[in-house]
């Protein structure tokens, strides 16, 4: 006893005379901050990723259970409100120990002492660092009351796997807020504590269990519970969870990683744009403490994603794939944009740690109908255009061929995007000029464009880096618009600890443009309806009519389907993130596309509205008109050499009335129409007349034969029996 007594106040002695060493400890304006974890929530108000370096929710002493506040003072500080930061008795005794030891194992630190190396200390073991320990402690106690040092505490302590303060842990260990817990697992957080990692009770259940018999005796011992209340806890059946939070999964749960990782990354970038005193610190230190910022701030951010959207969209890639036998190494994206306001309301990046959303890939021919939309917005050409469709060599003798080796001879420009005609798409692009076509790929939003796609090559989706799935969906995006382009964005607004908002689309400085006239989007709209609804798109066919474009790169690497309704413009990307090649074609892409939609449009996600139900889907017309360098009105006479068959809308006939041309049957020897059985047929010829300017007076000069057969009652008769078979 005379020992302890020398120690103690030998120890007192000390704190006195080596507090003058420590003249800079001094917390009088400090204020606490909790280091908060910063919450990521979807549009619909559904926590989509948690940012943090400890991951902690602050918690009021309130909502703490009484029985847990109990336990912990009963096993960590016995005496807490009693003393005045520090507890001369437990340094002593664990001096005793240590001394017996020889080296610093036991530190009888009180909370107040563990509150004050959570927030000022390292956690090294030294003399030098517990006496600075007990001089903040005691500064503590000036500062704050009781009830606020403990509150403190139970947030800030480590209670194992990457788990702070005592909400987290009831989260982790019970799927429980913290005030629902019951007297047998508020002690058995409260065992954690002292050894974290050895009372983990997901690992070593048996310690935990014992470690909190241990808790509830000592707290019958420090008069907190009777000993029945004790036993019965014991009793109490615990339930540790399988680890798997179902309304908090991890720090960025799989299906939404790359949009919180989209999140993040941008405002990681702003944070550190905006941080003072920038040219003291390396671009390295500036992202760090931008993240540790983030990560602590306790920031609410509220982003586009729509989880019910982002379901379908994830179901349908994935479903795709298995049910296309596309097998484990093939991958995929979509990316959803809502074309009015440019909010990314889906976005999934793909099953791997690479984000495939913001990865470039040849975009094979979806990048067709952003160079026809530009040639057509500089009024080079309209949808009724005529091309010609034929093997060429363009120069540099770059010689494109067509798919399956076809070729259609003149169509218009509608045709040549329904069918995806690669030869007659490249004069497209030549008509447009190269250079022109690159600053329009720019002013649709495209960045990932070099030097080296300056070239022909490129109308085929031939590039040096690509074009990235989110791009691609805002491209689209402005067909749906009107021509207006709306830079895609992720986040709404970021709220701090305080409800400021200090982050939001102000901040973002989003791009709002006219890329192209309205008539110029309509037309294009028009036209990639066509391309679904009887082209190579036909497997994107929905119940309302929608838009798109399919694109093969070359080997099957990337398989696109690219469409839009007005509410919502999608990209779907399939491939390999190593470039293995698929098998299948694009037509898978535009069924994941069908079956994405399909089930937005049935579930009520998106408005039908402004949606057109499908009547038909092919309304076209097959006419013969004259070449596009021949006129009419200098030709004394048109031969089958001067004509084309093209096929047409039937609503666009009257765009083409002045060269559309008839082939008539006349009778060669008086130029009247030819009536069978009534013209000689050895005088029956073909000739091609503007519409409307064939004779219309016919023939009716049979040979003698003819007319003796006409007069013959068994032609009559032969003829009354055809009649019947046709009826038939």
């Amino acid at each position: 006893m005379k020992k302890i007594k020398v120690l103690l106040i030998g120890f007192i002695l000390m704190i006195i005379l080596t507090g003058c060493s420590f003249e800079g400890l001094n917390i009088s304006d400090y204020e606490y901050h909790p280091k908060q974890k910063s919450l990521i929530y979807s549009s619909d108000q559904q926590l989509i990723g948690e940012v943090y370096n400890e991951n902690r929710t602050y918690t009021e002493l309130d909502k703490i259970p009484k029985d847990l506040q109990k336990a912990i003072i009963a096993v960590e500080d016995s005496r807490f409100y009693s003393h005045h930061g520090f507890d001369p008795i437990r340094i002593v005794k664990s001096a005793l120990v240590n001394l017996k030891e020889g080296e610093l194992e036991q530190g009888g630190s009180t909370i107040t002492q563990q509150v004050a190396k959570n927030l000022f200390l390292t956690h090294e073991k030294t003399f030098s660092r517990k006496i600075k320990e007990i001089i903040y402690a005691i500064q503590l106690e000036h500062k704050y009351s009781k009830h606020k040092i403990l509150e403190i505490y139970l947030n800030e302590i480590y209670l194992g796997q990457n788990t702070y303060g005592v909400q987290e842990a009831s989260r982790k260990y019970f799927h429980k807020n913290v005030w629902e817990l019951s007297l047998g697992e508020s002690a058995l957080i409260a065992g954690l504590p002292q050894a974290p990692s050895a009372y983990d009770p997901t690992k070593h259940f048996d310690r935990a269990k014992n470690r909190q018999e241990i808790v509830l005796d000592r707290m019958v011992a420090t008069g907190n519970i009777t000993p029945e209340q004790a036993n019965k806890a014991k009793q109490e059946k615990i339930i540790i969870a399988d680890g798997v939070d179902h309304q908090i999964t991890e720090k960025y749960p799989e299906e939404n990683q790359h949009f919180v990782r989209q999140v993040v990354n941008q405002l990681t970038n702003y944070i550190a744009d905006n941080m003072e005193n920038q040219e003291e610190l390396s671009k390295e230190e500036l992202k760090k403490r931008a993240e540790y910022q983030l990560q602590t701030g306790g920031y609410k951010i509220y982003t586009t994603l729509d989880t019910s959207i982002q379901e379908q969209a994830i179901d349908a890639i994935r479903n795709g794939i298995v049910s296309n036998g596309l097998g484990e190494s093939a991958n995929g994206a979509l990316v959803s944009i809502e074309p009015s306001t440019g909010k990314v309301v889906a976005y999934y990046g793909g099953k791997t740690d690479i984000d495939m959303g913001k990865q470039p890939r040849q975009p094979g021919s979806t990048i067709k109908p952003l160079y026809y939309a530009g040639a057509m917005n500089e009024q080079l050409m309209d949808s009724n255009t005529l091309i010609l469709d034929e093997p060429t060599e363009f120069p540099g003798g770059y010689k494109p061929k067509n798919y399956g080796g076809k070729y259609m001879g003149y169509v218009t420009t509608r045709e040549a995007l329904v069918h995806s005609l690669n030869n007659a798409s490249v004069k497209v692009m030549q008509s447009l000029g190269i250079k022109n076509t690159m600053e329009y790929l720019k002013e649709y939003g495209i960045d990932t464009l070099t030097k080296e796609d300056y070239h022909l090559a490129t109308a085929l989706g031939g590039m040096s880096k690509g074009i990235t799935p989110l791009d691609m969906a805002n491209a689209y995006s402005i067909f749906a618009n009107d021509g207006v382009y709306k830079e895609a964005y992720f986040i709404e607004k970021v709220e701090d600890m305080r409800g400021n908002i200090v982050y939001s689309k102000k901040e973002q400085q989003l791009n709002t443009r006219q890329v192209l006239s309205e008539n110029t989007a309509k037309e294009i709209q028009d036209i990639l309806t066509d391309v679904v609804n009887r082209g190579m798109g036909k497997s994107a066919r929905l119940s309302y009519y929608t838009a798109g474009k399919t694109g093969t790169s070359n080997d099957n690497k990337d398989l696109w389907f690219v469409g839009f309704v007005k509410p919502l413009a999608t990209s779907v990307w399939l491939g390999n993130e190593k470039n293995f090649s698929l098998q299948g074609g694009s037509g898978i892409s535009a069924r994941i596309y069908q079956n994405y939609m399909s089930n937005v449009i049935k579930k009520g996600l998106i408005s039908t509205n402004d949606l057109e139900k499908v009547t038909t889907y092919d309304d076209t017309i097959k006419i013969s008109i004259l070449l596009p360098d021949k006129n009419i009105n200098q030709m004394e006479e048109i031969t089958e050499e001067d004509i084309t068959d093209i096929v047409i809308p039937a609503g666009e006939i009257s765009y083409f009335k002045d060269q559309i041309v008839e082939k008539v049957e006349i009778d060669k020897k008086t130029g009247k129409k030819f009536v069978e059985d009534h013209c000689p047929e050895e005088n029956k010829e073909i000739k091609i007349y503007p519409e409307g300017q064939s004779p219309k007076e016919e023939c009716d000069d049979p040979h003698i034969f003819d007319k003796f057969k006409n007069l013959a009652p068994w032609h009559n008769q032969e003829k009354s029996q055809g009649k019947d078979k046709i009826s038939a």
